[in-house]
């Protein structure tokens, strides 16, 4: 790295970035400006290295922690598309629709049903936590911190639904007022990240 010419330019690269921060100029125009000058023209050298300088750092970053974050994340997403499949299984997946306003319902109708799933994991994860003995709330706490209520492997899916009165009672008695009201954040230590958790009104 040539600390002494990104120095050098440090003015004119912080000029740079307030143009484009206050949009006296576009990122299009600065990039074709700058794609005009000479591979030896020293802003284009300044601006080469400090890439050089942010690319490393990202990469330190990624071999430290920033590549467990990128897996989990990329974890949840592709778990996110298995849901999707899995609720869709009908058709083998596809709609079977031309109409642009059946796809659209069947699509509503698809998430509708994964959101219920959510829901009724977070309704239940919550109701888990809320009736877990004091000693051992913080450990639970954590557990469901970790977890995803994306999940869907206690639904029968291929089973049959039944919509009947005795079976839309709620076997679980789930207290959603209680759950609304009780303060998550006097329970558990704030090291405890809910990405999901508690249930916002």
């Amino acid at each position: 790295m040539d600390h002494i010419l990104i120095g050098a330019q440090w003015d004119t690269l912080l000029r740079l970035v307030v143009s484009l921060k206050q949009k006296h100029v576009t990122a299009s125009t600065l990039l074709r400006r700058l794609n005009s000058y000479s591979q030896q023209h020293p802003v284009y050298l300044a601006l080469r290295e400090l890439g050089r300088v942010v690319r490393t750092e990202f990469l330190l970053r990624y071999m430290d922690d920033l590549r467990k974050r990128i897996d989990d994340q990329l974890d949840k997403l592709e778990s996110t598309h298995t849901f999707a499949r899995a609720v869709f299984y009908g058709q083998n997946g596809q709609i079977p629709y031309a109409g642009k306003e059946e796809q659209q319902v069947a699509n509503a109708c698809k998430q509708l049903v994964q959101n219920v799933i959510v829901c009724w994991n977070c309704l239940y994860l919550n109701q888990y936590l809320f009736h877990a003995p004091p000693a051992e709330r913080q450990a639970v706490a954590d557990a469901i911190a970790a977890s995803s209520p994306v999940s869907w492997q206690h639904i029968n899916l291929h089973g049959e639904f039944d919509f009947s009165d005795d079976a839309l009672k709620d076997s679980l008695r789930f207290d959603v007022a209680a759950l609304l009201a009780f303060n998550w954040e006097h329970t558990v230590t704030k090291k405890t990240k809910f990405e999901y958790l508690p249930i916002k009104r």
